[in-house]
C-alpha cells in the first residue's frame, strides 16, 4: 500500500493531486455504499422480527400488515 502511496506522490505536481482527489472519492463513494446496505439489510432484519414476533402472539396476518404498514415510514 505505501508503494502505491509513494508512486502517485512521484507524479509530477498537478497530476498526482488530481490523482488523489479521485481516488479519495471513488473511496467515499464505496464507503457510502456500503453503509447504505448495510443499513437497508438491518432495517429488514429488524421488520423481519417484529413480524415473527407478531406471529408468535397469535395475530392475524391483516392485523401485522397494519402494524408493520403504521411503522414503516411513509415515501
Amino acid at each position: 500500500m505505501s508503494q502505491v502511496l509513494e508512486s502517485i506522490l512521484s507524479l509530477q505536481t498537478p497530476f498526482n493531486m488530481v490523482v488523489m482527489v479521485v481516488l479519495i472519492g471513488c473511496t467515499a463513494g464505496v464507503i457510502t455504499g456500503i453503509a447504505k446496505e448495510v443499513r437497508k439489510y438491518m432495517c429488514h432484519r429488524e421488520e423481519v422480527e417484529l413480524k415473527r414476533d407478531l406471529l408468535a402472539r397469535g395475530m392475524s396476518a391483516t392485523e401485522i400488515d397494519q402494524v408493520v404498514r403504521s411503522q414503516s415510514p411513509s415515501v
